[in-house]
């Protein structure tokens, strides 16, 4: 995911980008966007080549990372309570256990939530549901976090298991403009495309027409 901040009118928009998105990966040629990391040799360089080749493909300078390990999401969501969510389907394989409707997700469901793809629509549909869930945390944030203070103590309990090459003054500055943010008012965007199937692997081949339209909204 790409979050774009407007610090001075404090304004979130996020655009999603499906992991087997098919995009040329700068030394390496074309591939599954999600393979850069891989590719840069993991670790700090795998960032690199990863923001490298977002911003290339967007044509936009991507210049920060977050990254968090998707076991951490259970401790996380245990931390502020559980998150409310009205879950679309029922998912009952491939290691998850969820029933269709309104419940209160613990760490664990939550993390059966977000990692689940198993429908005709595969990631497409993971994405929307990742997109869902990351307001959902935000809303439940809000309402467990009354105070600047309230933030930092959370931040300082994970920091250790979140990559990043924010320092921390921009972290500082980050929590306090997005404290004051309505979750609801967050814009959600994905990259546009269709299936395509090469040699047998199945790809995200974007639609770059319709994805500079997306741009134009997500920049503006």
């Amino acid at each position: 995911m790409i979050f774009c901040v407007d610090l001075d009118d404090k304004i979130i928009k996020v655009l999603s980008i499906p992991r087997d998105t098919y995009v040329d990966i700068p030394g390496f040629g074309k591939d599954k966007i999600n393979a850069a990391y891989v590719y840069g040799g993991m670790g700090e360089k795998g960032y690199a080549l990863s923001l490298k080749t977002i911003s290339e493909f967007l044509g936009i300078n991507v210049p920060y990372y977050i990254s968090m390990d998707m076991q951490t999401i259970p401790e996380i969501v245990d931390a502020i309570g559980g998150i409310p969510l009205d879950v679309e389907i029922n998912m009952h394989t491939h290691g998850a256990n969820l029933d269709k409707g309104y419940q209160i997700l613990d760490g664990q469901k939550a993390y059966q939530y977000v990692r689940w793809r198993y429908d005709p629509m595969g990631d497409i549909n993971r994405v929307k549901r990742q997109q869902k869930f990351i307001i959902a945390f935000a809303n439940q944030l809000k309402n467990k976090t009354r105070s600047l203070s309230d933030y930092l103590d959370l931040y300082n309990a994970f920091k250790g298991k979140l990559y990043t090459n924010l320092n921390y003054e921009q972290i500082l500055a980050l929590i306090y403009v997005v404290k004051d943010i309505s979750p609801d008012s967050i814009e959600k965007f994905m990259v546009p495309g269709e299936f395509y199937n090469l040699n047998g692997i199945s790809y995200w081949k974007p639609d770059m027409r319709k994805l500079d339209e997306v741009l134009k909204n997500f920049t503006n």
